[in-house]
């Protein structure tokens, strides 16, 4: 029997089976990920500052996404099994590696390797799932099932990260990685045929590597322009104006060897379609306002006083949300429902979130009463995704619709990367704004200020300490005060312009008949990143 005629799973093994083998390697594969559920922690354990943190976390994002762009072609080469387990193996061995060292470089290096890893399993996984799907129902469902997955990751691990990183160190995520690979290593060889293939051997001639390291180059440079931009004072900062320059060349010498390849690595065509590019603008807005949540998980941390362990409810909450948006959302797909009034809707939850957040900010709350605004937006993303996804993809022609896909994903990286760029400067300049009021406002002159002093070292003297301890002490808990006051304040600013871009998408969607009636086209041949 030829390769790829051998069932890829070996004939004892159930389908229930298969497909839990299937979702384990999903959830697997974006295990790298949770190293950034606790930025502070990653912080702390290699002294490193927060874009550090944001950058790594563009590094092993970014790698995934260029790779998938090989990949696509490369999955077909190589048996499944032998795959999976290479990925697997290279996890170990940057886990390994990152054990033993605290060294950042050395861990940013290895997030890239792991970005590829991410995108080898995730390639196998995706040619698991689609290509056996029948029906536009069963491929709407699995559609469902596996952008779910990819949005409830974040906060499942999240959970994980919190229960780990309250009893052990930062150390011991990677030692936990590891464990999971192993068992998962053996699932694999009991459940797998080591022979079996996806589809015939196809060599690996013309492929396009000289463009894959431009695109990935180009990749990692945007990612680190926008994370360090405001940092080093964007174009004020030679680095930054010689690193742009440069992606700009890169850029084009990356157009100009599609354009003239027989078997590009992306075929640039698909930006002809109009409907296409409009999608691809939903994509990158989708992210722009998903991104603006690290800010709330920080004011429950910062202002609230929640610990790791206190803020698993709302993790739960999320996943909660995204999953009922996710169910509901495909059962109106499935029902012909319009694709643009699903989205609208989407974008009105996550109005709704940023009302909601705007109402109960402030320097006093409890962590319940963010439950509620968290599951909407929860459902705000599952409502989102998949109509966004969809339109894009049902918008390519079908040619070349598998570019759709790497083209997605590319927007989707690029509105994460943005969305780090448009906290970083938003909140510096609403806390800049705000900091700026209190200090016109503090000053003193102010009769409030020397009373207030007084009654914070009263309530130090009441607790017994002594009149100097009691106004040093009194001194400092009033600038805690203040920078509270001041990180709530920037919130709300933050999120009345996140709400104000909101309502703008809205009533673009609204004001453009022509995308009303776009027509939903999920292709057997088409696999989805």
């Amino acid at each position: 029997m030829q390769a790829h005629k051998i069932p890829v799973f070996k004939l004892w093994v159930s389908e229930w089976l298969a497909r839990s083998v299937i979702f384990a390697i999903l959830m697997t594969c974006l295990f790298s990920f949770a190293y950034y559920s606790s930025p502070v922690s990653a912080m702390g354990f290699y002294g490193v500052q927060v874009t550090d943190v944001q950058y790594a976390m563009v590094v092993i994002y970014g790698s995934t996404v260029a790779f998938l762009a090989l990949d696509f072609r490369i999955v077909k080469y190589f048996a499944p099994r032998k795959y999976l387990l290479t990925a697997f193996s290279a996890n170990i061995i940057c886990s390994v590696i990152c054990f033993y060292s605290k060294d950042w470089t050395l861990f940013v290096i290895c997030q890239f390797v792991q970005g590829i890893t991410c995108a080898l399993t995730s390639g196998i996984v995706l040619q698991l799932i689609f290509p056996r799907l029948q029906s536009t129902r069963a491929r709407i469902i699995t559609y469902s099932l596996l952008y779910g997955s990819i949005q409830i990751a974040v906060p499942f691990y999240s959970i994980y990260s919190s229960i780990v990183l309250h009893f052990y160190d930062f150390n011991q995520m990677f030692y936990g990685f590891i464990m999971i690979l192993i068992l998962l290593i053996l699932v694999v060889l009991a459940t797998m045929n080591g022979k079996a293939r996806f589809t015939r051997k196809i060599p690996l001639y013309q492929v396009d590597w000289a463009g894959y390291l431009f695109y990935v180059s180009f990749i990692l440079i945007l990612g680190y322009i926008l994370v360090y931009g405001r940092q080093l004072g964007w174009y004020d900062s030679p680095l930054i104006a010689l690193l742009s320059l440069s992606n700009l060349i890169l850029l084009v010498l990356f157009v100009a060897r599609e354009l003239k390849l027989k078997r590009p690595l992306i075929n640039l065509q698909i930006f002809r379609t109009k409907n296409f590019v409009i999608g691809l603008l939903l994509l990158f807005l989708f992210y722009i306002f998903k991104g603006s949540t690290g800010l709330a998980y920080g004011y429950l941390e910062a202002i609230l006083g929640n610990d790791p362990l206190s803020t698993i409810p709302i993790w739960i909450t999320v996943i909660a949300g995204t999953t009922l948006g996710m169910f509901v959302t495909s059962r109106l797909i499935l029902m012909g429902f319009n694709l643009i009034r699903i989205i609208i809707a989407g974008f009105g939850f996550m109005a709704l979130y940023y009302l909601y957040m705007l109402i109960f900010i402030s320097v006093q709350g409890n962590t319940a009463d963010f439950i509620l605004p968290m599951f909407i937006y929860g459902a705000a993303t599952g409502i989102l995704f998949i109509p966004i996804v969809s339109f894009t993809i049902s918008a390519a022609p079908p040619k070349i619709a598998s570019n759709a896909s790497l083209i997605g994903i590319l927007a989707r990286f690029v509105g994460f990367t943005a969305s780090l760029a448009v906290n970083n400067e938003l909140q510096l300049f609403a806390k800049s704004a705000v900091r700026e009021k209190v200090r016109e406002t503090l000053t003193e002159t102010n009769i409030q200020l020397p009373v207030t002093l007084m009654d914070i070292q009263n309530h130090y003297m009441n607790a017994g300490n002594d009149i100097y301890t009691a106004k040093a002490a009194s001194a400092n808990h009033f600038n805690v005060l203040v920078r509270q006051q001041i990180l709530a304040r920037a919130t709300r600013d933050y999120y009345d312009l996140m709400l104000l871009g909101v309502m703008c998408v809205i009533m673009m969607l609204v004001l453009f008949p022509q995308i009303q009636h776009v027509i939903l086209r999920l292709r057997k041949g088409n696999i989805p990143y």
